[in-house]
């Protein structure tokens, strides 16, 4: 894939970016299956831990954590190889442990970020609601037909479009995550999602037609595993499994896509 004195990232936006994209996504991943293979136990585990109340909290903190170093690993690893091969040989000596190491507290600090981008959603969705003059105390059987039309047009539509032009955006957030060097440049980085410099980036044309075209191949994966998903609901320990091989490979084509998306607009 490499020519001349070109980086890998640039060879791959230069030529079918969307294709490489997913490429290079799964070239990290069947790699180095013991890497891969580690990190999916390890988040098995800490997603069992998780369900025990006493340190269910502590499990889902550094299960978070760890899955976005290693996205912030991924990440940076496509954005900063000079070539193909550099690229290769750096998947085939992953270690798990000198991921933790370099780049847990800056994945810590995004995961404390987007919590607290979290609440803030949640408070503005429960302030308009109570704001919208509709009774709840009886349950959805007690609202009316009309009052849920009210609800969904006077909230609901323009909530669905805030969401979607965040999540139009949130490729270039990320990737200012993946970038990050420490717990605070990892907080900090989520909130560029208000940045003037990301929505100046994001309305680029070459941004607008590579988002689009990843969107609705991604989108495609999603129903397709929904759809194996569902298969496997009536048996909790394969079901739990199988989500968590869906979320490591969606992750990672994720993270490669921000990168990808950063280097398309600079």
């Amino acid at each position: 894939m490499q020519e001349n004195n070109m980086r890998l990232i640039d060879e791959a936006v230069s030529y079918e970016p969307v294709k490489n994209t997913f490429r290079l996504g799964w070239e990290f991943i069947i790699l180095n299956k013991k890497f891969t293979m580690s990190v999916m136990v390890v988040l098995l585990v800490l997603s069992l831990l998780g369900l025990i109340p006493i340190v269910g909290f502590i499990a889902s903190v550094f299960s978070s954590g760890f899955a976005l170093a290693v996205q912030i690993y991924a990440g940076r690893l496509v954005y900063e190889t000079d070539n193909i091969e550099n690229f290769v040989d750096e998947v085939h000596h992953a270690d798990g442990q000198k991921v933790i190491e370099r780049y847990f507290a800056p994945a810590l600090g995004a995961y404390m970020g987007w919590m607290i981008m979290g609440l803030l959603f949640v408070g503005i969705v429960t302030l308009a609601l109570s704001s919208s003059g509709i009774n709840f105390q009886g349950g959805m059987s007690a609202t009316t037909n009309a009052e849920l039309l009210s609800l969904f047009s006077t909230i609901g539509i323009p909530l669905f479009l805030v969401t979607l032009i965040f999540a139009y955006v949130q490729p270039l957030v990320q990737s200012n995550i993946v970038m990050a060097n420490d717990f605070k440049e990892g907080f900090f980085a989520v909130f560029t999602i208000f940045s003037a410099d990301v929505w100046r980036r994001a309305m680029q044309g070459s941004y607008f037609k590579y988002i689009s075209v990843y969107g609705v191949i991604t989108l495609l994966a999603m129903f397709f595993f929904t759809f194996i998903f569902s298969i496997f609901a009536a048996i909790p320990i394969v079901n739990m499994l199988v989500l968590i091989v869906f979320v490591y490979i969606f992750s990672i084509m994720m993270t490669v896509s921000a990168v990808m998306a950063k280097r398309i607009v600079e």
